[in-house]
């Protein structure tokens, strides 16, 4: 199993890219899918650039923000019209689903022509094959968890827990599973009462250094550049492009 984060910055910081990445598994039956665990508005461009889009078979989605969804619409057009084919889409309940299609997706991907240049209303299921719930098994990967989080009040949102040890937090203000092997942490560099990602500082204060040594600090906002993880303790901050192989 390899991870190539394709983005590592927050919703605002787009010049990390959104906070997105790719899995690739081993050989199954001859075929090695590759998973993308979110898709935000400057994901389908930078795949595009690498010649990875059209590797993508299954999808993983965390929650319903921009930066994260965001590129759904290029991406299922890219595989409807050109590349013929519709992804596998891992959403962690129904009512996700619907949420994602009504008030993201319908309104740039409903109205189609065929062939023959007659209109029909497309559906979520027209360019993704969807699956709801909250375990993800894909032939060749460790299978993986989607856990309940706490992001934005009222909004439905997930980490992911790989059955390997690696263990990615999603968008939450909570701290990570210290049992984890592996930890891909999102955070944020100041402290309020209404805050929607944990705090650089919070899990500085509250990890174990044990803990901390396996944190690998993902969705940089403002004030990234001005740090030190090592000299913190983590493990580091991830860059666009760096890949770790499992």
């Amino acid at each position: 199993m390899d991870i190539e984060w394709i983005g590592t910055g927050a919703g605002l910081n787009v010049a990390l890219g959104n906070t997105a990445f790719l899995v690739k598994g081993g050989l199954s039956d001859g075929k090695r899918r590759t998973l993308l665990v979110d898709c935000g508005f400057t994901v389908p461009p930078e795949l595009l650039r690498s010649g990875q889009l059209e590797e993508v078979t299954d999808i993983v989605l965390t929650h319903n923000h921009a930066d994260h969804i965001g590129g759904l619409e290029s991406l299922g057009f890219m595989n409807y019209f050109v590349y013929m084919k519709r992804p596998n889409l891992y959403v962690g309940s129904d009512a996700f689903a619907r949420a994602l299609w009504d008030y993201s997706l319908k309104g740039g991907m409903q109205k189609l022509q065929d062939n023959e240049n007659r209109p029909f209303d497309g559906t979520l299921d027209t360019f993704f094959n969807v699956h709801t719930g909250r375990h993800v098994t894909i032939p060749g990967m460790p299978i993986a968890t989607l856990f309940p989080t706490q992001h934005v009040q009222g909004m439905e949102a997930y980490g992911v827990s790989f059955a390997n040890g690696v263990w990615y937090s999603g968008d939450s203000i909570e701290l990570p599973d210290k049992n984890a092997d592996v930890i891909f942490q999102d955070c944020q560099f100041y402290e309020t009462k209404t805050d929607v990602h944990i705090s650089y500082d919070k899990l500085k204060r509250e990890l174990p250094p044990d803990v901390r040594a396996k944190v690998h600090l993902v969705h940089l906002g403002g004030g990234w550049d001005k740090k030190d993880p090592k000299a913190d303790g983590f493990a580091g901050f991830v860059k666009p492009r760096d890949t770790f192989h499992f």
